[in-house]
């Protein structure tokens, strides 16, 4: 794309699922395109590359996906290590790790109330997410649209290879 890169936030299970999920290759992050087998991995792929969008994330979202690795039985030293190629991709890729205000009250789970404060203050393009309760209220308050990663995917290469014509 021509543009500058668009604020987009990933949620916890883009996070989670790229290393724990189906036909997870983690470290290694396959180039997209081809996508994998792996949405969520494809999703860190295409933040990695840093050219399309730049990822934001927040300490609520670091210190969640690193509770659920360990739910997972991942030992402490690959979480921390994990937590840091995070934070590595969102600079990298242009973002930034920010502690939003609250300011997203309606959606009926808390934690996803915090993801839509993230996307509110980084004022992002969108948030990728496999959570059905955030997919469903999608686009919310008819502004901020919340794709699946296997569509998001498929949406940026469809962009990419706009951008070449």
């Amino acid at each position: 794309m021509n543009t500058l890169p668009k604020p987009v936030v990933f949620d916890i299970h883009i996070f989670v699922n790229a290393v724990v999920g189906e036909d997870s290759q983690w470290p290694y992050l396959a180039q997209v395109p081809p996508a994998s087998q792996n949405a969520a991995a494809d999703c860190l792929s295409i933040a990695f590359d840093a050219s399309d969008f730049s990822l934001f994330c927040s300490p609520h979202i670091l210190e969640n996906t690193a509770r659920v690795l360990k739910r997972f039985g991942w030992s402490q030293p690959n979480i921390t290590s994990y937590i840091e190629a995070i934070i590595d991709l969102v600079e990298t890729s242009g973002g930034r790790i920010i502690d939003p205000p609250r300011a997203a009250f309606d959606v009926a789970d808390f934690e996803d109330n915090l993801i839509i404060d993230l996307a509110l203050a980084c004022e992002a393009w969108l948030i990728v997410s496999d959570d059905t309760d955030l997919t469903s209220i999608s686009p919310w308050n008819n502004r901020l649209p919340i794709l699946r990663p296997r569509e998001f995917v498929r949406r940026i290469i469809m962009l990419r290879r706009q951008s070449q014509f």
